[in-house]
């Protein structure tokens, strides 16, 4: 048996030696991976049907040599760039650790100019221990970060091989993901796709939608950046609208007449300051107003 497919496992390994080297550590466990499904191939082949492998003798015998090395190579670059399915994954994360669906994204190479004051940031540059949801799987305990200027979900990992990495999660794959007590999801609302806190359950809830601007030092003299702190638009989603808001009156007049005396009244009994209050106080506030209508 291994006289037929150990040429494949042997071509294989040419292929991947054919690769340029820089672009070998992120092919690599695809080789492996191929390698691992050749080997079950052979095994399951040779237990149910020994005389099925006969075809595979033209590999050995043939002067296909340079074509088989180069369909391998096209298969190793190109099973790399793509999305691998969950039984793959789910051999990675056996041999490897990490999970190429957690793993998987651009390199944020976000650079700032010289001086700059600031930062990009919600909270701060240090990464935070949060939860990422990607489809239906969440992802717990993991370092992320918010960068609300370019409104990118960074993850910070370590590879294989100890080495540190920061990726750009794609809004293709987020559903949600929480920094600290903080949770957040991508929404699309109308035309609208964006990242929100959201606070409060159900189908009235309050969303906040995070910004930063950079701009330039209006010092004296100066011609460095900076970054404004951390701007919070508000709004009530409410029967599949946002709606904003600002200010206490104006959140009382996005509900109907009959409800704005008791939505007045517990802001009044709870000492609720709009711009002020805790993320739990609106999310206990919101609450309230979803049960009454």
């Amino acid at each position: 048996m291994e006289q037929y497919f150990d040429p494949l496992i042997y071509w294989l390994n040419c292929a991947y030696e054919d690769v340029d080297w820089k672009k070998r550590n992120s092919i690599m466990k695809v080789k492996d991976l191929i390698g691992f499904f050749l080997i079950k191939i052979k095994d399951t082949i040779s237990k149910y049907s020994p005389t099925f492998i006969s075809c595979f003798y033209t590999f050995e015998n043939t002067r296909m040599t340079g074509l088989l090395r180069s369909i391998l190579l096209f298969v190793l670059i190109s099973f790399s760039g793509t999305l691998l399915s969950q039984e793959a994954i789910n051999v990675f994360d056996r041999v490897y650790g990490p999970d190429q669906a957690l793993c998987n994204g651009r390199k944020y190479d976000y650079f700032l100019p010289a001086g700059t004051r600031g930062d990009q940031y919600l909270l701060s540059p240090g990464y935070i221990t949060g939860s990422l949801t990607i489809g239906k799987k969440c992802y717990k305990n993991i370092s992320l970060n918010f960068d609300i200027f370019n409104q990118q979900v960074l993850l910070k990992y370590e590879d294989d091989r100890g080495g540190v990495n920061i990726l750009e999660v794609s809004k293709g794959w987020v559903k949600a993901f929480s920094l600290g007590d903080k949770n957040f999801e991508f929404l699309t609302i109308g035309q609208q796709s964006r990242y929100f806190q959201v606070l409060g359950e159900g189908a009235v809830r309050i969303l906040y939608y995070w910004r930063k601007s950079l701009s330039l030092d209006v010092t004296m003299g100066s011609s460095d950046y900076c970054f404004s702190p951390a701007v919070r638009d508000s709004y009530v989603y409410l029967d599949g609208q946002l709606k904003p808001y600002g200010s206490k009156r104006s959140l009382v007049r996005l509900f109907d007449k009959e409800h704005r005396a008791a939505i007045k009244s517990y802001l009044r009994k709870n000492r609720i300051h709009i711009k002020k209050a805790s993320d739990q106080a609106i999310a206990d506030m919101i609450m309230f107003i979803g049960n009454i209508r």
